[in-house]
């Protein structure tokens, strides 16, 4: 039988590209920052790949609470644009420690949530500068993203060592939280939780409170150049493809 919770209404006015974004990378960040690991207005929070459609989308609405955002991206372009969607602290990764950077700014406050993408040794350093009960949720692993040469498979077995191993004591000491989203799987085992995220966010973008950024629309025969674009860390926030 087809499951029909995991599907919500719009307005037909609804930009379609804009409901793209709102059902996926928008959907991600809701259950990521009001589901799994819930904002209070201001806490100091970290955004990885914040120039991403989940990170844009995070920065929307963590700013909805006045939350105090640190956030990472590759290049001046996109040290910009994070600036521009409400990151209070751009960091630029490539030249940047983004943990001793949190650490001179916030001392042994630490961060009260992380929100994750990129996987590896940057979950251990995210925890290094976790504050008691704070949370870090990881919804990805970009650092495995690329070809299939042997070079790749190796950086993806680093990768992969690169985010350790924890002891449970660890967690209920400091009262902190690793979480793991996927919502691939909240569709098909709580698909009433992803009909949830997807009616709340429809609801915000209808009363302008987030504003999705569509970065660049690909036609159906362009799908190896809209790869190529995201692989190359070309896009800030929404890439689609329409048919």
């Amino acid at each position: 039988l087809t499951n029909y919770h995991g599907v919500v209404q719009i307005s037909e006015d609804t930009n379609s590209a804009a409901a793209t974004a709102l059902a996926t990378q928008y959907s991600t960040a809701y259950y990521a920052s009001e589901v799994a690991m819930k904002l209070y207005p201001g806490e100091h929070i970290l955004i990885q790949a914040a120039a991403g459609g989940v990170g844009t989308a995070l920065t929307q609405l963590a700013k909805r609470k006045n939350c105090i955002i640190f956030g990472t991206a590759g290049s001046s372009e996109k040290l910009d644009y994070i600036k521009n969607q409400g990151v209070d602290y751009p960091i630029n990764y490539k030249k940047t420690d983004f943990e001793q950077y949190i650490k001179d700014i916030r001392g042994d406050k630490g961060i009260d949530a992380v929100f994750d993408s990129i996987g590896g040794n940057y979950v251990k350093k995210s925890l290094n500068i976790l504050a008691p009960g704070g949370r870090l949720a990881i919804y990805g692993a970009a650092k495995i993203a690329g070809s299939s040469s042997k070079k790749s498979m190796l950086r993806a077995v680093r990768t992969l060592i690169g985010f350790g191993k924890y002891r449970p004591t660890k967690f209920f000491g400091e009262s902190q939280a690793l979480i793991g989203i996927n919502m691939l799987k909240i569709g098909d085992f709580k698909p009433e939780i992803l009909q949830d995220c997807m009616q709340n966010v429809v609801k915000l973008y209808e009363t302008g409170e987030i504003k999705p950024v569509i970065n660049k629309i690909f036609s159906a025969d362009q799908i190896q150049e809209a790869h190529n674009y995201i692989q190359e860390r070309k896009s800030t926030g929404k890439v689609v493809i329409k048919w």
